[in-house]
Parts: C-alpha cells; sequence; structure tokens
C-alpha cells in the first residue's frame, strides 16, 4: 500500500529502493549523496519522519536553546562539496560568527541547508509518518511499517538520534515526579520570558550547559553551574585528530568492537566549551550572576518550603538551594531506544550496533548514519564530520560512486524547476 498522502501532495511508490528513517541533518547528506551520484533515485528514495518536513527537529532543538552558532567549522555539513557552504556565505555575502575557525551562525548554516535542499529537489521527499517495525522479507527486502502505512525498500538507512538520556543517580528519581527538574532536552527558553528573582541550578559541564546558562542569565536569573570536573576548554567536542589518520588509522586497525567503542568514547572524554563560550561565562561570574561549582551531585531532593518547592541540591558536602533544576548531562546512542530498530539489531555493544565498514548491519540491508555508527567511524560520528563520512560510505555501498573530493566535479546541475532559497533564514 501506499502511504497515504493529502490529495495535493507528492504521490510515492511502495517499494522504493531506498527508505530513510529521520530527516535531519545526517539524513539529509545521506540523501544528498545519493541524488548526486545517481540522480534517478530521486524517484525512488521515500524519507520517513514524524514532521513531514527536513531538518524540523535540529531545528527546534538550536531555537529551544537559543543556539545562535555551531560548533563545527562551516567546511562540515551536509552538501557533497566541503568547500560549498563557505562558498554560500561568500556569494550570498552573508554574515560570519568572527569566532575561532569560523563556525557558521545557526540561520546562515539553515539558509544552506534550505538551499541544497531546493537545488537538489528533496523539498517533497520527507513523509509524515513514525516507524512501528521492520522485518526482513522474504526476498531479502525490508518491510517498513508506519502508523500511515507499510514501505517495502530494498536499503533502509537509519539516521535518527535513537538515544537514552544519561541521568545523574541522585536525580533518578526526583526528575521522574517534580516540575522543578528538567533533562536539557525539555527546556525551552522560547517560551520563558523572564526568570528574575529566580534561582536556577544546571547539571553538566558541555556547551549546552552553557547555552542554558547563558540563557537563564539573559532572563535575569541566578545561575549555579555544577560541573563533575574544571571545565574543559576545546573548540570542537573530539579533537581534530579524530577527523582523518592520525587518530583513525589506528582506531581502524582496531578488530575488537568492545575496544573500539571504548575507545572512542574516551575520546569524547565527556563534556567540554570552546574558548568563546567560556569567556561569556567567565564575564557572567565576574558579574555575579553566575557561580560555578565543581563536584559530584551525591543527593537530590524536593523539599516544601511554604508555597513553593525548593530544589535541593548536595554537591561533596555543599548544599544548594534552588528554584529549578537544568540537567544536562547528555543522551547515549542505544538500538534499544527504539523498538522497531532494536529488534532488527542483534549484535551490539552497549547499545550501539556492529556494523560492517559500509555502516550496514550484519546479517540485513540496514545501515546507520550518526551515533550509532561511531564502533565504525570514531567518535566523531555524530557530528556533522561523520554525517560526510557516512554519507560517503553509504552511497558508495548503494550506488557503487565514490563521492570523495576529486569526485565534487561529477556533481549533476540542479533540480529542474528548483529554485534558491538565498539569504538567512
Amino acid at each position: 500500500m501506499t502511504i497515504g498522502q493529502p490529495s495535493d501532495a507528492p504521490r510515492f511508490c511502495a517499494d522504493p529502493e531506498v527508505c530513510v528513517v529521520g530527516a535531519g541533518p545526517q539524513a539529509l547528506a545521506v540523501v544528498a549523496h545519493l541524488v548526486t551520484a545517481r540522480p534517478g533515485l530521486r524517484e525512488r528514495i521515500a524519507v520517513v519522519d514524524p514532521s513531514g518536513a527536513w531538518l524540523t527537529t535540529w531545528r527546534s532543538q538550536f531555537e529551544r536553546l537559543q543556539i545562535d552558532v555551531l560548533r563545527s567549522p562551516s567546511v562540515h555539513h551536509p552538501g557533497v562539496d566541503p568547500g560549498a557552504l563557505p562558498q554560500f556565505i561568500a556569494d550570498q555575502r552573508l554574515p560570519r560568527s568572527n569566532l575561532p575557525y569560523d563556525p557558521p551562525l545557526t540561520d546562515v548554516f539553515d539558509s544552506f541547508c534550505r538551499d541544497t535542499i531546493a537545488d537538489l529537489g528533496l523539498g517533497a521527499l520527507p513523509l509524515a509518518a513514525s516507524v512501528l517495525s521492520l522485518d526482513v522479507e522474504a526476498d531479502g527486502r525490508t518491510r517498513v511499517t508506519t502508523d500511515a502505512g507499510e514501505l517495502s525498500c530494498r536499503h533502509v538507512i537509519w539516521t535518527g538520534n535513537t538515544s537514552t538520556p544519561i541521568v545523574p543517580a541522585a536525580f533518578t528519581e526526583v526528575g521522574d515526579t517534580s516540575p522543578q527538574v528538567d533533562l536539557a532536552s525539555s527546556v525551552d527558553l522560547r517560551i520563558v520570558d523572564r526568570l528574575d528573582g529566580t534561582h536556577v541550578v544546571i547539571v553538566g559541564g558541555g556547551l549546552t550547559a552553557g547555552h542554558l546558562a547563558m540563557g537563564a542569565r539573559c532572563r535575569g536569573a541566578t545561575v549555579t553551574l555544577v560541573t563533575r570536573r574544571p571545565i574543559v576548554q576545546r573548540d570542537f567536542d573530539v579533537e581534530p585528530g579524530w577527523l582523518g589518520p592520525r587518530n583513525l588509522d589506528d582506531f581502524w586497525a582496531m578488530s575488537c568492537p568492545e575496544r573500539r567503542l571504548d575507545t572512542a568514547r574516551t575520546a569524547r572524554g565527556g563534556g567540554s566549551m570552546p574558548r568563546w563560550m567560556l569567556r561569556r561565562l567567565r564575564a557572567e561570574v565576574e558579574d555575579g550572576g553566575l557561580d560555578l561549582v565543581v563536584g559530584e551531585v551525591t543527593r537530590a531532593t524536593v523539599r516544601r518550603s511554604g508555597l513553593r518547592n525548593d530544589v535541593v541540591v548536595d554537591v561533596d558536602g555543599r548544599r544548594i538551594i534552588a528554584d529549578l533544576a537544568w540537567l544536562a548531562t547528555g543522551t547515549r546512542a542505544d538500538v534499544r531506544a527504539d523498538a522497531a530498530l532494536g529488534r532488527l539489531v542483534d549484535e551490539h555493544v552497549d547499545g550501539v550496533p556492529v556494523v560492517d565498514s559500509n555502516l550496514r548491519v550484519r546479517g540485513t540491508d540496514l545501515f546507520v548514519a550518526g551515533r550509532l555508527a561511531t564502533i565504525a567511524l570514531g567518535p566523531a560520528a555524530g557530528n556533522l564530520w561523520g554525517a560526510r563520512m557516512a554519507a560517503r560510505r553509504i552511497c558508495r555501498a548503494i550506488t557503487g560512486i565514490d563521492l570523495d573530493r576529486d569526485a565534487v566535479s561529477t556533481i549533476h546541475p540542479p533540480h529542474p524547476g528548483a529554485g534558491s532559497t538565498g539569504g538567512a533564514a
């Protein structure tokens, strides 16, 4: 059956060659590479995402935390040519961040992605649906059952950020019962007008914690930022050596998937912040509105205090009393977080699938991208660099064409009728 669509929406065949699950930057990178290598695939690709549109979740995440600049340099993006985004910025005369390594502004990156989608004729691809199950059929194809119908596909590419939250043990019970305690993924600064007179304790030492701290300060709150170690200054969340042969040659020489995963997690080493965020936080410390506390959270409770509730957080013997607690303690990639995916992946290490060099799950025609590809790609698999690396490997496996930098000249002209979005979003 064909997935149901409004009468004026494009029709998609029930048996596409490729089904891409997810519509974020990782998915866009994969599809951009596939249709560049083989333009005829455009009509044989289904993109399944609950939003029914490209980059909806990505935009929401950045808007919720009021993130105005990316962490990755502008050469890392979902397009095929690494120089495409810098050239786009120059051609359109768009503003630049003027930060070290020239990471792009969020709205400029978004505008580039819109332009890429339009140029490649990908705008109508996403289907508004959620995957319910994945089943290997007798002929080797994979049946993708969604809440809007079924697809029978030759290849399935899972690009969703399938993960579980990392919650400090002290908060495991409190977080489920108290509206005063939220995971970073639930905090929406867009709907918070003012926090004057409010004390917010933020747990975490990564860039997300920094954005939350700055967002709370901008809204008038006093902030206590709790980190289990002194904040690590790092311009990128993994060292640049992990983007090339300097570190990856040894990593790829490892035959043990457990050792690879342990090495990748050690390389990431927990949260870190670029120097520009540290400068902003130190300015708030000097202004008296931000307190940095280093230590382990040993206990967290919510207690009644008059007509309100207080969040009480103990950090190595020090007691912090606040109105709100936001946990920026990250997530961990895990195929078991999605029932459909977990059912098809038999071999994994602590939730991270064991895949071949093409990112294919053994015994299936299912590929993974993003952090789920860590065992194959290394610690930067979930970054924009990882998006391009995954896209190249998957594209090569499906089309037989390797779109490395020397092959960028083979990029096909824009899809007929496709326009350019231009300008900042």
